[in-house]
């Protein structure tokens, strides 16, 4: 299966997730925070800024009542009645996509709906699905049949609810999908990351893989995620973990975001190739102290190489270097062609 995020490339694609921290209170607020963190991804180094669109009545039954999880955050309300107050108005997305492109950065925004979709679609190049919505089915295909390249995170999902979405979007023929590995937890302790699933992910289903990370830590999960193959990276990040609301306490705050993606950007340039060679920078010291075979007596023509006696495995440093140690065995006991002198390498060509 193709997939925009190609092995061969090095660049590790940064999603800063903006989740509902853009959520100020007035709808002018609202989208003066929403650029404000657009603001603050551009200048971290993101390559996309991504945005959740959704409406409460089409996600949760209703009155189902509080998330445990968020009572331990003081959020008390029913969960139905938070999502409806973090609600972004689908003209909002038009405003923020122009402000993305006047700022050169990739838009996104996550639907939980085929209606949210819908109204996503006409601003993003790359749609997103999120952990709770693998099985999600007519959203699935109607994301399916944009022939947009798809991320899905997997979050509280087993294999076989991951293979249910793949296998479900795919049979729409979606040819560009990455999968994100992803801990359900907010925050996400270091414990529970599972980073070893990664590459087991690319294999079995033969796509681009990567990590939405909910840990505290700016980096750890994240490079440890690209060591292990992942091409994209996503992260929550806040203007201030102070304020109120569900995803500010464990979101990065753009300094750290700027560190983080800096720190990915180094990891990038620090993968290399899949082959192993002398590379350009240690061939000076390859020649320098990589062990050769070297005289430690002078040696007459016709003299016989002889290993303790009048060659030995040495490093060569600024004399000349004979041949490399692994050819002892077809040096000694042969005779020289020619004189050499204490100190210097013997080499292949000067046996008889």
């Amino acid at each position: 299966m193709t997939n925009i995020f190609s092995s061969k490339s090095k660049h590790i694609f940064v999603i800063a997730e903006a989740g509902s921290n853009w959520k100020a209170g007035t709808y002018k607020n609202d989208l003066k925070r929403a650029k404000k963190l657009i603001d603050a991804s551009v200048e971290a180094g993101a390559d996309a800024i991504k945005f959740q669109t959704f409406r409460a009545n089409t996600v949760y039954v209703k009155n189902a009542g509080p998330s445990n999880y968020l009572g331990k955050s003081g959020i008390k309300i029913g969960i139905d009645e938070l999502f409806e107050n973090l609600e972004m108005p689908y003209k909002m997305l038009k405003e923020l996509s122009t402000y993305c492109k006047k700022k050169k950065i990739q838009f996104m925004s996550t639907p939980f709906s085929v209606e949210d979709a819908k109204h996503v679609n006409k601003f993003v190049k790359i749609h997103k699905i999120a952990s709770y919505e693998l099985n999600h089915i007519r959203l699935l295909e109607f994301l399916a049949k944009t022939k947009k390249p798809i991320i899905i995170s997997t979050g509280a999902n087993n294999i076989e609810e991951i293979e249910f979405a793949v296998n479900r979007l795919k049979k729409f023929n979606v040819k560009n999908i990455t999968i994100l590995q992803c801990t359900a937890c907010y925050p996400a302790p270091l414990e529970t990351l599972n980073l070893l699933t990664i590459p087991e992910i690319k294999k079995k289903f033969n796509v681009s893989v990567g990590l939405s990370d909910h840990s505290l830590e700016p980096s750890i999960g994240p490079l440890i995620a690209i060591g292990l193959g992942a091409k994209v990276i996503e992260k929550h990040f806040t203007i201030n973990k102070k304020l109120k609301g569900p995803d500010h306490k464990f979101a990065l705050d753009p300094n750290e975001l700027k560190i983080m993606i800096r720190q990915i950007r180094q990891a990038e340039k620090s993968l290399g190739e899949r082959k192993k060679y002398v590379l350009k920078d240690e061939k000076e010291l390859r020649e320098f102290a990589v062990r050769s075979i070297q005289a430690i007596k002078e040696i007459k023509e016709g003299g016989k190489f002889q290993e303790g006696e009048n060659i030995e495995v040495l490093r060569s440093g600024n004399k000349t270097r004979g041949a490399d140690a692994r050819f002892l065995m077809k040096i000694n006991g042969k005779r020289s062609k020619r004189s050499i002198k204490l100190g210097e390498g013997i080499r292949l060509k000067d046996i008889i």
